[in-house]
């Protein structure tokens, strides 16, 4: 199995750090790569909006608000979601060995772990 997962192909804490102003968005979109894996993505800060679903784009009576999605095997979400207070605000895989690098977490961390620099 796998030790190594990665966000844009880094693991962390190669991954990118996008620096935002309170009030601002961001569209993620989370893709299932993997044939054998389920993730649940994430984010710290508050909840995102579900706006599309595998390409498609919900209809705003469809979207919904959530913090955390189960990302499967195929599968894209495009979430937006919406700096509300400063702060480091980490985007990560809820399943504790998908944040680590080959089981060794790096500066608290590893693997599907991303941070949102909110100011």
């Amino acid at each position: 199995m796998p030790n190594y997962f990665t966000i844009n192909g880094k693991a962390y804490p190669s991954t990118d750090v996008v620096r935002m102003g309170v009030g601002q968005t961001i569209k993620l979109r989370f893709i299932g790569t993997n044939n054998n894996f389920v993730h649940p993505m994430h984010v710290h800060g508050g909840p995102f909006e579900v706006v599309a679903l595998d390409g498609v784009t919900l209809a705003p009576s469809a979207r919904y608000l959530a913090d955390t999605i189960n990302v499967g095997p195929g599968q894209r979400y495009d979430v937006i979601w919406t700096a509300r207070r400063p702060g480091k605000w980490l985007i990560h895989c809820h399943i504790p060995h998908h944040t680590t690098n080959n089981n060794v977490e790096t500066l608290g961390a590893g693997g599907l772990t991303m941070i949102l620099d909110v100011r």
